[in-house]
């Protein structure tokens, strides 16, 4: 009994230190808001915070283009964050007209693995803050303007006042007009040069009967009977919700070998397909019979990380382009054959003794080495339509390659009783080296 009460006193612990742990590994980042029309805030999707105090800083957003080492930061004093420039691990911020030099705790503004795309745009007391400004907070917008000297001039714009406050040198100045920075977001997205990766690639296949048919002669001779059957399937692609890029924006995919195809879908969201299938059912009966037809579809469906080049495309034309992982999931029909029952006659349901017929309607030419089970599942056949939308998770959390923060943390804390004593410790240092 004892041993069992220390077995979860441990396993709480445990639970305890983990969820520190991740607690501080999320609060690490801050994702960025910008402003939408009429003042309302939104998050950015490539634009972060993070903590000041860990010295390195990759794509860390420059204050001009021409000075890596003058970076946006923002420090807080009172509750209200302030934005300034950073440089030589100083953020530099304006506060009630003082110039505050603050070494120990602020946070720098990054690019999501290089994917923010930002600029400025004019902004004067007689106009409202533009669209997609990056705030500090709500209600102030980093903004600056060209120093004499040549060096840029940060601060916030604080549109209440219809000012924006920049550190001049030593002082603050309260001006009337400033370039607000803001993050210009791409129109569209192309992914190319996928690449699958095969050693998790998790591949099932289901038979599904997607309509049945009934096949008559009620006439005195032998006659062949054709029936045009038309079948609608419901596809689903999907290729991750990719940190760093929008969701529900247009995009073009090339998919790889061997089921090379170019498709247009919405980026980051589930899409579904409709795949229209015209099929002619056709049986020789003899007279006064009739036979019962079955369509039954095989559906595959794979899930697989890959690799590919993400091109973001804006609204001037320009492009950027970078290599991200994510998760592919894909459900399809892949083959369709028609079932006949043994004929019967009409008149009595009588079977006569002829084998049922099975034809295969459909195959798709795509072929795989990948290992598959298949199972059998009956539908309602009318009407001939199957949703083939999959789980909105991935089958395996071991191959999803893009979760968020919360999700890992949800992992950690739900895994944490089965830690041993030596990770236990391990995880207790990771958090001790946060604090």
């Amino acid at each position: 009994m004892m041993g069992g009460v220390r077995a979860e006193t441990l396993a709480f612990r445990v639970v305890v230190v983990a969820a520190a742990a991740v607690s501080c590994a999320v609060a690490s980042i801050d994702m960025a808001k910008i402003r939408r029309g009429g003042g309302s805030m939104v998050t950015s999707s490539t634009l972060a915070w993070v903590p000041g105090h860990k010295g390195s800083f990759p794509h860390a957003v420059q204050v001009v283009e021409d000075d890596p080492a003058t970076v946006w930061c923002r420090a807080q004093q009172h509750s209200t964050w302030l934005a300034g420039a950073m440089h030589s691990g100083t953020c530099i911020v304006p506060f009630l007209g003082n110039v505050l030099h603050i070494e120990d705790s602020f946070d720098v503004l990054v690019s999501v693995n290089g994917s923010a795309r930002v600029r400025y745009e004019d902004w004067d007391r007689y106009m409202a803050p533009p669209h997609n400004a990056v705030a500090s907070q709500a209600n102030r917008y980093l903004a600056m303007r060209q120093g004499k000297d040549g060096f840029p001039e940060a601060g916030f714009l604080k549109p209440q006042e219809r000012r924006a406050h920049l550190v001049s040198g030593a002082k603050v100045e309260k001006v009337d007009a400033a370039k607000v920075l803001v993050e210009d977001e791409p129109v569209r997205y192309d992914l190319r040069a996928v690449a699958l990766d095969a050693s998790r690639t998790s591949m099932e296949r289901e038979d599904m009967e997607l309509a049945q048919a009934r096949l008559l002669n009620p006439g005195p001779s032998r006659q062949h009977v054709v029936e045009a059957r038309e079948v609608t399937v419901r596809q689903l692609a999907y290729w991750g919700s990719i940190k760093g890029t929008y969701s529900g924006l247009p995009a073009h995919v090339v998919s790889p070998p061997p089921a090379v195809e170019e498709r247009d879908l919405q980026w980051g969201i589930q899409n579904e397909f409709d795949s229209i299938h015209h099929q002619l059912l056709e049986y020789d009966l003899p007279p006064g019979t009739g036979v019962h037809v079955k369509l039954i579809g095989t559906v595959r469906k794979t899930e697989a990380p890959y690799t590919g080049t993400l091109t973001a495309v804006y609204g001037d034309g320009s492009q950027t382009s970078r290599v991200v992982e994510g998760l592919h999931m894909d459900q399809r029909l892949v083959m369709l054959r028609a079932q006949y029952s043994p004929p019967y006659f009409i008149h009595n349901n009588t079977q006569l003794d002829i084998p049922q017929q099975i034809t295969v309607l459909y195959k798709s030419t795509t072929t795989t080495t990948t290992t598959t089970t298949s199972t059998t599942t009956t539908t309602t056949p009318n009407p001939p339509r199957v949703s083939m939308v999959g789980p909105h998770k991935p089958k395996s959390d071991s191959l999803s390659t893009t979760a968020d923060e919360e999700e890992i943390m949800t992992n950690n804390i739900n895994g944490a009783a089965v830690l041993t004593p030596t990770v236990a410790l391990l995880v207790l240092a990771l958090t001790l080296a946060c604090a």
